[in-house]
């Protein structure tokens, strides 16, 4: 099953199947409602082994994260393989704990998704370039960690939100938002908004706009 909202890429991925006699492509989706949806609907032994998707899906990366969750609670569960155009740590990171089983960039060539798509469906961790190094950096100790509500947060303070927005629109008190930008400016060695995204991006936690 491939989960894109961008129609293009779900074409170019079929295209890819197209070639290959072992695998076939059950379901198309365009984000987390519909590709459960259209799960639940199928009897199942039609269901996917594999859910090639992209991480930032709609609204952006959480949905995505959100949308690896519920697969992977399924039973069974489907491996899933994340198919993004960004590559940043961060992402890679929320990907694997979120339990995704693999990262590959979009630039991935039929050559080596097929063979991706082949491996997740047998249960193997299947890792482009950039995930692998962003993976050694953090066995190796390099970059802040950051929590997944402190990256969101890091998201709607590179959109300009002030903390009470912030607050609203996670549903948290001002305080507790206040508590996480505490947290963020010590990881990231800043002292003002403005120094913590230009650190985020820096570290590849923020993509750039």
């Amino acid at each position: 099953m491939v989960v894109d909202d961008h129609p293009a890429i779900r074409l170019g991925v079929r295209a890819m199947m197209a070639s290959a006699p072992d695998l076939r492509l059950v379901a198309e989706a365009d984000g987390q409602e519909s590709a459960m949806r259209l799960i639940a609907e199928l009897p199942p032994g039609e269901r996917p082994d594999v859910v090639l998707l992209d991480l930032h899906l709609g609204a952006g990366l959480f949905q995505g994260i959100d949308l690896i969750r519920a697969l992977v609670a399924l039973e069974p569960a489907p491996a899933v393989l994340v198919l993004s155009a960004y590559g940043g740590d961060q992402d890679v990171f929320a990907a694997i704990d979120a339990g995704a089983t693999g990262f590959l960039g979009k630039e991935t060539a039929a050559d080596a998704l097929l063979p991706g798509l082949r491996a997740a469906a047998r249960g193997e961790s299947v890792l482009g370039p950039s995930a692998v190094n962003g993976l050694l950096r953090r066995m190796r100790g390099g970059g802040p960690a950051l929590s997944r509500r402190e990256v969101e947060v890091l998201h709607l303070l590179s959109d300009g939100l002030s903390n009470r927005q912030i607050s609203t629109r996670l549903f948290i008190s001002e305080a507790t938002a206040k508590s996480h930008l505490t947290s963020i400016y010590a990881k990231l060695g800043v002292e003002s908004r403005g120094a913590a995204v230009a650190a985020a991006r820096r570290e590849g936690l923020l993509r750039a706009r």
